[in-house]
């Protein structure tokens, strides 16, 4: 018996279903277009994790201050215990560690603001989101007269980029602070490799770490480097990084070791597995991805790129919220309709 076989006819497809992809390629690039245009920035939320790293950069100085006037009373306290001290092995000892204390203060007296370690850990493939927050910190300590020393901890190609990075922000102070000089205000240490050992040795002498800047400049030349020996003389540490791994080893280094508070930023998609290291106060602030530095910028008072790449961000991701919405209505009524033809 032969059966008679109907041949099956699609149904008709509607605009929206013929266009759906070059419609929504164009709403985004609409959005973003759109978002490029306009250059007034957005009046953001600052978080906790942007707002714990930048009070600590804010207090760079007071720091200073502090560190100062403890070595002084640690000085005069040793020297009282050396007038009633008569065991000669004993003066010795306190002596020696009078000497080391005294050459403390002088170079804590360099420079009266304090100092800055900045570690430029990203490459070209993930400034986009961390460059801006270097450029914000940098303009941070520039404005309250903090020094800033640079380095690379794991990638030489993220080197010139850090360099270059610094230069910019020395001279675009504006009305906030003077031109600042490489070797005097700033200097850039450049890469070394095993970052870890080179890490640990800074924290016994920098300049035996790295003999020369970037530029081959002896650092016993450089006027910033007479205030500077070792972490002694360094108030605070930031890594801004792309690459897991990095932020734990600063934390044995800087904090664990040599107790200096500890800043980080992060790409976007790492930064979530480090926010728990700020409850634990194993840093004291975070900057995520495009989000952070723009509010890192928007508490320094000094919109930047951030802030300008943060519209077609918002306009981006509302695009897309709306999509999901209209894509789970249109489900359901198709849902809807199924049930009521049967």
């Amino acid at each position: 018996m032969d059966t008679e076989q109907t041949e099956y006819i699609p149904p008709k497809k509607n605009f929206w279903e013929r266009h759906y992809r070059q419609i929504i390629y164009l709403l985004a690039f609409a959005c973003v277009f759109l978002g490029m245009l306009q250059d007034k920035p957005l009046k953001l939320n600052i978080s906790n994790a942007t707002r714990g790293l930048f009070d600590t950069v804010q207090r760079i100085p007071e720091m200073r201050r502090e560190k100062t006037l403890e070595t002084e009373q640690s000085i005069a306290e040793k020297k009282q215990k050396l007038t009633d001290l008569s065991n000669n092995t004993g003066r010795k000892r306190l002596e020696s560690e009078i000497i080391e204390l005294e050459e403390q203060l002088t170079r804590l007296k360099v420079d009266t603001n304090g100092v800055l370690l900045l570690c430029f850990d990203f490459d070209p493939g993930t400034a986009p989101e961390l460059q801006p927050m270097a450029e914000a910190i940098l303009k941070h300590a520039f404005t309250e007269k903090v020094k800033v020393i640079g380095n690379v901890g794991y990638n030489p190609v993220s080197a010139q980029l850090g360099k270059n990075i610094m230069d910019a922000a020395a001279s675009a102070g504006g009305d906030r602070y003077n031109l600042r000089v490489d070797g005097k205000e700033y200097t850039f240490l450049g890469f070394r490799p095993n970052a870890f050992m080179v890490y640990l040795q800074m924290g016994e002498n920098i300049i035996t770490a790295y003999e020369t800047d970037y530029a081959n400049n002896d650092l016993n030349s450089l006027p910033i480097m007479r205030g500077i020996k070792n972490f002694n003389e360094i108030e605070m540490v930031v890594t801004l990084t792309g690459y897991v791994g990095g932020p734990e080893m600063w934390m044995n280094v800087a904090k664990t070791k040599f107790g200096k508070p500890l800043g980080i930023g992060m790409t976007a998609v790492s930064a979530a597995d480090y926010y728990p290291y700020i409850q634990s106060e194993q840093i004291v602030g975070l900057l995520s991805g495009l989000r952070g530095a723009a509010e890192y910028e928007s508490a320094i008072k000094l919109p930047g790129i951030a802030m300008k790449r943060m519209r077609p961000q918002l306009y981006a991701h509302s695009l897309a919220i709306v999509l999901i919405i209209i894509g789970n209505i249109e489900f359901f009524i198709g849902k809807f309709k199924k049930k009521r033809t049967r």
